[in-house]
């Protein structure tokens, strides 16, 4: 009997269990963030301090909700080019928010890809595997087709989940999210918290979703899709909450009249580095 195999084996099977639970505490811990004494603790337990540096850029998979008129680059277009200009690239073996939920609307499988040289600690850990760009345009496309909402996202507190390398201020990694509504670590997060500067970590890279009153009809299926309540019914009127917002596309996606469309209401910053870098990172990648 390898006693070593079966060793190692046990203390994966834990560490994933508490990779788990930490993920399921997030919105537990934006529940109570607004606390007087409590929630300054708590936002420190996941680094979301005010002076940290988490933050996340959504962008919209679905090519059909944009406005086209607009002439621009694509949201989609812009997580592939992320991609493409990536040094190393691990895709994780299974999505951790779905298996932390235990998701029965969207495959567990489809991960998140990691970019940077740091990404490497998720082969190494065997929590995901080495991909070529091919193969990472590849599973963008799938994320599209499954209806998942992208993220671009800087996670401080998951440089100590993973082992990624540390260093204040500086981002040695990126990740690609592939969010569904219902089980979505991030989404739960906005959700649970009243604390804006948790909130508007999570934000559009400049696409906002617009409602055309004459195509409306008011069936409210976009309140129920948004996943951040950004919509809202109020006095016979469906009204999109343009601050709380963040561009997922979710609802145009949902509307059988095409009475939402996402626009670009601020100019493009040019790369999805160039978000991180003016949020203040410095990426090294």
């Amino acid at each position: 009997m390898n006693f070593k195999k079966i060793y190692k084996k046990r203390v994966k099977k834990i560490s994933g269990k508490l990779v788990l639970f930490i993920f399921r505490l997030f919105p537990v811990i934006g529940k109570f963030s607004g606390l007087p004494l409590a929630g300054p603790r708590l936002k420190r337990m996941i680094n979301l301090d005010p002076s940290e540096l988490t933050q996340s850029y959504v962008l919209s998979l679905q090519k059909d909700v944009t406005d086209r008129a607009q002439q621009v680059i694509l949201p989609v277009d812009m997580m592939k080019q992320m991609v493409i200009d990536s040094s190393y690239r691990a895709i994780m073996t299974s999505c951790l928010c779905r298996t932390a939920y235990e998701c029965k609307n969207f495959p567990r499988s489809h991960g998140c890809i990691f970019i940077g040289e740091a990404a490497k600690a998720v082969v190494n850990r065997r929590l995901g595997r080495e991909a070529s760009i091919e193969e990472s345009l590849a599973h963008i496309e799938k994320g599209a087709e499954l209806g998942l909402v992208g993220q671009a996202m800087w996670v401080e507190v998951e440089a100590y989940i993973f082992g990624f390398k540390r260093e204040a201020g500086v981002a040695h990694w990126l990740e690609i999210c592939f969010c569904c509504p219902c089980c979505c670590s991030a989404f739960k997060l906005i959700n649970a918290t009243n604390q804006m500067d948790i909130k508007t970590r999570f934000r559009s890279v400049g696409w906002k979703a617009e409602l055309s009153l004459e195509n409306c009809v008011q069936c409210r299926k976009c309140i129920e899709t948004c996943p951040v309540r950004a919509i809202k019914y109020d006095e016979n009127e469906i009204i999109i909450q343009q601050e709380l917002c963040i561009g997922c596309g979710l609802c145009a996606a949902k509307c059988g009249k095409s009475a939402i469309k996402l626009k670009l209401q601020t100019p493009l910053q040019g790369t999805i580095k160039d978000y991180f870098n003016n949020g203040g990172l410095t990426v090294k990648m």
